[in-house]
């Protein structure tokens, strides 16, 4: 019960969103994704063993909720020659929004937006068939969203 995962998929701007995918405490989102892809696809047909190397083009990046205030306020001004003058001040106050967990104080977060899949390399046992092949890249392109063209799979030894 404690290890459930809800996925929340949004594509922003080519990137994939799993907002609600928690990482254990000493693995990344990077890494649980190739041993989710790794895991996944040692239970297709005609595939063995099989290792994943994922790269990304950036790291993740948490983006936390704000509260901002806008405020504005214009003065107009008249000298004694007839001329006026006209000052508007714009400001904005904009601070994070923490909440409670455990006793300590945490920013909350809007979203997390995960790196984007530059390349995929995959080495599995039965690679050597082409059918399997054709089977892994298009798995990996479903999970990554990485184009086929940079996705490479290796047969295992």
């Amino acid at each position: 019960m404690g290890n459930e995962k809800k996925e929340t998929k949004k594509d922003e701007g080519g990137y994939k969103v799993l907002a609600d995918i928690p990482a254990s405490n000493n693995e990344t989102y990077e890494d649980e994704l190739e041993k989710r892809l790794e895991n996944i696809l040692e239970t297709m047909v005609g595939i063995g063993k099989v290792k994943v190397l994922i790269t990304y083009t950036q790291s993740s990046e948490v983006v936390p909720m704000y509260n901002e205030n806008n405020t504005t306020s214009q003065t107009s001004e008249t000298d004694s020659n007839g001329g006026t003058r006209t000052v508007e001040e714009k400001g904005t106050n904009k601070e994070i929004i923490f909440t409670e967990e455990n006793g300590e104080s945490i920013p909350a977060t809007q979203v997390i937006v995960n790196p984007k899949v530059e390349g995929v390399i995959v080495t599995a046992e039965g690679a050597n068939d082409s059918a399997i092949k054709a089977n892994i890249v298009s798995a990996v392109e479903a999970v990554t969203g990485a184009p086929a063209h940079k996705v490479q799979v290796f047969s295992m030894n």
